[in-house]
């Protein structure tokens, strides 16, 4: 056995890199064509709606029996673009200080943490019960949802606006309002 000729001799490289350059080739078509037919990777088709959602807030200081109590209100509005259903659109409201004007001292320590429909605050909504420019609603005490509160205090907290996509279980924050 020649062992010069041995190492010299390169016949069986070249069909040996063409059947491994093959079998890669074939296992990438084969991974394209399996992400492409079975949606592997495919992004979420929901997009939230297009809507400006802007804030107002008044800051209201008052004084009852030498003690000095907050009762803010904040105004919720769709100023323009898409019209949503008010079932979708959910006002979340988060750390804000509620209180009796007659005790101001007497805090809510663990603060108002709730979400409510957009529907359920004393507003007027059109009859296809559907939310576009220009409508409102006012957070603020003692009206709906927070009926049993004399005085809000917003001093710390944040409001968010938020879409529930009625199409799958994801939800969308459209505008982030924070004090």
């Amino acid at each position: 056995m020649n062992a010069k000729a041995l190492f010299t001799d390169e016949s069986a490289v070249s069909p040996v890199i063409g059947v491994v350059l093959m079998v890669a080739i074939t296992v990438l078509l084969a991974a394209t064509a399996a992400t492409f037919f079975l949606s592997i990777g495919q992004q979420n088709d929901t997009t939230k709606p297009n809507a400006a959602i802007v804030f107002d807030y008044e800051q209201d200081t008052s004084t009852i029996n030498g003690d000095e109590y907050r009762n803010d209100n904040l105004q919720v509005g769709h100023d323009s673009g898409e019209t949503i259903e008010a079932k979708n659109l959910d006002v979340v409201i988060q750390s804000a200080k509620t209180y009796e004007k007659t005790s101001p001292s007497n805090v809510d320590e663990n603060g108002l943490n709730e979400r409510f429909q957009w529907d359920e605050f004393d507003s007027k909504i059109n009859d296809n019960d559907e939310v576009s420019g220009g409508e409102s609603v006012t957070l603020k005490a003692d009206s709906e949802p927070i009926p049993d509160q004399d005085a809000l205090n917003l001093e710390g907290s944040t409001v968010k606006v938020v879409w529930d996509d009625p199409g799958s279980k994801s939800t969308f924050t459209l505008n982030t309002w924070t004090n």
